[in-house]
């Protein structure tokens, strides 16, 4: 819910601990970088991010905009009222889904960004595909109540396999307890080792 990663910047709360900036060097190894969302901690649920650009919730003001545009990324300030893009959206650099009840033009936009076709659809009954799937370049994981039209659904609008899972003990919503890039992952401590195995499978981070 407060970090967002690509492959080479990862958002952090403004006022985050030095703990997780140490945490997240080490397993993102990635550039970090300091922002907020509209004075919100709550990065992970109001940016949507892949390696070509960032969806941004219309809460932000310009110099946090003006933070996000340093890391190099292309930006769209998003009008849509569902305001919560990190909730809205799953996407990696293949692909993505969006959903369903965001404005189509808005979400035509979003697609220029961020270098990818927006499938609308839902997950095991849940419109808020974002926190119901994660997903990077070698994998996805979604909500265990994802039915299998629901698996093959994301399997060609995100372009990689991937499977169900869960985190922090049986949470479906597996983007509240992982953020995972090429690199690695931070996982919410109360992940089990089973669930870390999922995990890792479904992700690719196998090696």
């Amino acid at each position: 819910m407060f970090i967002k990663t690509n492959d080479s910047v990862t958002m952090l709360p403004i006022d985050s601990m030095k703990k997780l900036e140490e945490a997240a060097e080490a397993s993102l190894k990635t550039k970090i970088l300091k922002v907020s969302a509209g004075g919100s901690n709550l990065i992970g649920v109001y940016v949507a991010l892949n390696s070509n650009g960032a969806i941004l919730p219309n809460i932000m003001n310009e110099a946090e905009v003006a933070e996000i545009k340093k890391a190099g990324l292309n930006v769209h300030v998003s009008a849509e009222r569902n305001n919560a893009h990190g909730n809205n959206l799953a996407v990696n650099d293949k692909g993505g889904i969006i959903n369903p009840y965001v404005d189509r033009a808005e979400a035509r936009k979003m697609e220029d960004v961020l270098g990818v076709e927006l499938v609308p659809m839902g997950i095991g009954g849940y419109t808020t595909v974002g926190s119901a799937c994660i997903a990077t370049n070698t994998g996805f994981l979604a909500h265990y109540k994802a039915s299998e039209d629901d698996i093959a659904r994301l399997k060609g609008a995100l372009k990689v396999d991937g499977s169900r899972g869960t985190v922090n003990t049986g949470t479906g919503f597996v983007a509240y307890g992982i953020v995972v890039n090429r690199n690695g992952y931070i996982a919410g401590d109360g992940t089990t080792a089973f669930e870390l195995g999922r995990l890792e499978e479904a992700l690719g981070l196998i090696k």
